[in-house]
């Protein structure tokens, strides 16, 4: 189910998250990772690699979107083990408040 991290005025950057945790919630450095993000006109933008941020323990996209409307985003992780975790939100962008 996909998780809603908030509304943002046209303009605006959101920071994207990819937080790599197992089943009991412990953090796990993942071998391969990308993140996905469905702009309202249907089109896919994906980064990965060096075009992710690494923070204290979440992999982070500044996005720049150019459309009003709702967004949906997917952040994938694997480790060497065969271990994949996926995570799914969304965000809009209005044009004022």
């Amino acid at each position: 189910m996909a998780s809603t991290i908030g509304v943002y005025v046209l303009g605006g950057t959101p920071e994207l998250l990819i937080t790599p945790k197992d089943l009991d919630g412990v953090f796990f450095e993942p071998t391969e990772f990308r993140l996905s993000v469905k702009n309202p006109d249907g089109t896919v933008f994906t980064a990965s690699g060096y075009d992710l941020t690494l923070g204290a323990g979440y992999y982070s996209l500044i996005y720049h979107p150019q459309l009003v409307g709702g967004y949906e985003y997917e952040g994938w992780v694997k480790d060497g083990n065969g271990r994949e975790v996926v995570e799914n939100s969304t965000f809009e962008i209005v044009d004022n408040l």
